[in-house]
């Protein structure tokens, strides 16, 4: 099973360490953000399964953090954790309303900061916010981001499917085709703020298939972009020595047979 992606945002350097150094022996996979503007575009560009954000920071407050990823459809599913000094009722209250899902006081208890951040996790897995594979806002939650869009005659609703995951998992196993999924959920979000496109939604639809809700102007760059920057990740797909030949990867069992099997894909889909 993947590691879950925990984001750290604190800026007390001792802190962040310690937290950094705890989760990643417990199976997590700990980045650290310093401030608030750094948190925002890393959770956009990362997808963390959970964000563990401080109220004191140097740009802006906490709040204004978790206000701000639940104002954008890209991040607005992240269960956030606020890691406070605060532990008056009225800061929860302020934590709450701009969207947090729970609260630890400082100093921290390690296990039960743990245990909030395990539970939470898998409280958003059993609401189905989140996809497990990509990190990307789950199927229900872009379903009812494209049935609002159906309406919006500005909106285009982009759905890219990819192709042959099957074949793949059959001979390099589910965790290489979880990682896949994530890897191309990465490249799409990369592309989205490159162009500039910060808050278009990203979600999974399916098994197989992402969705990008987008003005409609900006649909052809988007796809066109899309398939361009897959086609020259799929190396990166594959183990080294293997060899493609006309649209096959031609790969080589731990018995030393060869198997000639279908390159991954991904295309625009109605």
């Amino acid at each position: 099973m993947a590691k879950h992606r925990l984001l750290i945002v604190e800026d007390d350097p001792d802190i962040s360490e310690m937290l950094q150094i705890y989760f990643g022996t417990h199976g997590y996979e700990a980045s650290v953000a310093e401030d608030g503007e750094t948190a925002i575009k890393f959770c956009r560009a990362n997808l963390p399964n959970l964000v563990l954000l401080d109220i004191n920071l140097p740009d802006m407050d906490g709040y204004a953090v978790c206000h701000q990823l639940r104002q954008s459809p890209r991040t607005r599913h992240l269960p956030i954790i606020f890691g406070t000094q605060r532990n008056r009722k009225e800061d929860k209250i302020k934590g709450l309303a701009a969207g947090a899902d729970d609260f630890v006081a400082k100093p921290f208890d390690l296990e039960e900061l743990f245990l909030r951040v395990q539970n939470t996790i898998s409280r958003a897995a059993r609401n189905d916010l989140t996809d497990p594979r990509s990190g990307l806002p789950s199927t229900e939650l872009s379903r009812q981001e494209v049935t609002r869009a159906e309406v919006d005659p500005a909106l285009a609703i982009i759905r890219l499917k990819m192709a042959n995951l099957e074949p793949y998992q059959d001979i390099f196993g589910a965790l290489a085709l979880n990682e896949v999924m994530r890897s191309v959920g990465l490249l799409l979000a990369e592309l989205l703020d490159e162009l500039g496109r910060h808050n278009d939604f990203l979600g999974q639809f399916g098994d197989d298939t992402f969705v990008i809700i987008s003005p409609v102007a900006h649909k052809p760059d988007i796809i066109q972009q899309a398939k361009t920057r897959f086609r020259l990740a799929i190396p990166s797909f594959y183990s080294f020595g293997e060899t493609q030949n006309n649209g096959n990867i031609l790969t080589m069992t731990a018995s030393g047979t060869q198997h000639s099997l279908p390159m991954l894909g991904l295309k625009e889909i109605e």
